[in-house]
């Protein structure tokens, strides 16, 4: 599949490796592209198969707009509020959730929360002491989920489909806890969270 990643950052690049290691066709969009496989922001969704939104969460007002979505695209939101400002004219209290707002800038296309509570280090290999990291899913979408299930599995993580998108707000809170026990524990970044099951 064409897969657009929004955002050249630690996390952009991190998927952007991920799912290359996958075999899809992935294009980087940003604001100023600087080099082959980047394209503008503007209108970089337009073909796509999937999008995924890696940017600095007060950046999605002004970024989302831009990307040419359709209704019915995919759309991946690595995004967390934490820690982060809003976007102008916007705060926590308005919305119930970062992936909320996320879906109500994306013109109809089907939000997926995903990838937003583990350290994009780890995205690639999500193994810890030959266990798989914690990946967490919700959108409102069946069929968009099942995307995005799969590819959370093939790149080795135990995928959990939390259900809708009003569950969004779990999962940006998991990654918050994320971030504070990575820099607070003596292990740092070096952690993830895994599911106990007997299955």
């Amino acid at each position: 599949m064409r897969i657009v990643i929004v955002g050249a950052g630690q996390v952009g690049r991190s998927l952007q490796e991920a799912f290359g290691a996958l075999g899809h066709e992935v294009v980087m969009a940003r604001r100023a592209p600087q080099a082959a496989g980047e394209v503008a922001l503007a209108g970089c969704a337009v073909g796509a198969d999937a999008v995924v939104l890696a940017v600095p969460f007060r950046a999605v007002g002004d970024v989302v707009p831009q990307l040419g979505l359709m209704p019915g695209q995919l759309l991946m939101d690595a995004t967390n509020p934490f820690g982060r400002a809003w976007p102008d004219g916007t705060s926590a209290a308005q919305w119930p959730s970062g992936g909320a707002l996320v879906a109500s800038l994306a013109n109809g296309a089907h939000v997926v929360k995903c990838f937003n509570t583990i350290g994009y280090e780890h995205m690639v290999d999500p193994v810890f002491a030959g266990r798989p990291a914690l990946a967490t899913v919700c959108g409102d979408d069946a069929a968009a989920k099942a995307v995005v299930i799969g590819w959370c599995e093939e790149l080795g993580f135990d995928t959990v489909d939390i259900g809708g998108l009003d569950k969004a707000a779990l999962t940006e809170n998991l990654g918050l806890l994320w971030g504070t026990i990575a820099s607070t524990a003596p292990f740092g970044r070096d952690v993830a969270f895994g599911l106990l099951h007997r299955t």
